[in-house]
């Protein structure tokens, strides 16, 4: 799901609960349009990004919403949120990205590295701590599959 479907779902109401097993989260629809009442009825679609500050306990809640159920870009600044209309396709690291920060990593990824946005290649990503990221875009001999590993929030920065 991408903004347009966020965007919808605000405008029409949702229409079925938002729930993960793997997360052990679960969003009524009832919660859900409590929520965007409180920090999207001014939402404008023709903005490429917005920010709203949100409360400590509806927090998680609307991480979970944006980032795992709409997988929309967010950066989170204490209790500020930045959403990007459109996910970024490159970013850069903040850190090195190795076996004893990111244990699942095939290789090491220097600081300064630049990492491309790629669908998860091997395995399912948990949107809530990270993006599927690779540093090249070549698919791998006889396949249409490229690599990616997650890498957390904390490790990069979107190159706008």
């Amino acid at each position: 799901m991408k903004f347009n479907s966020f965007f919808d779902s605000i405008q029409a109401e949702l229409k079925k609960d938002i729930k993960s097993r793997r997360l052990n989260m679960k969003i009524s629809v009832k919660e859900f349009n409590e929520l965007s009442k409180k920090y999207f009825k001014n939402l404008n679609d023709n903005a490429d990004r917005f920010t709203f500050t949100v409360e400590k306990m509806d927090k998680n809640n609307i991480l979970f919403i944006l980032r795992s159920y709409f997988s929309l870009y967010v950066e989170v600044k204490k209790n500020s949120i930045e959403v990007f209309k459109n996910f970024p396709k490159k970013f850069i690291l903040l850190k090195e990205v190795n076996k004893s920060n990111h244990y699942f990593t095939p290789k090491v990824f220097l600081k300064g590295t630049i990492m491309y946005s790629v669908k998860a290649a091997y395995s399912s990503a948990n949107k809530m701590n990270g993006v599927t990221l690779w540093d090249n875009l070549k698919t791998v001999e006889g396949t249409k599959i490229v690599p990616s590993v997650q890498i957390n929030y904390e490790y990069i920065n979107p190159i706008i």
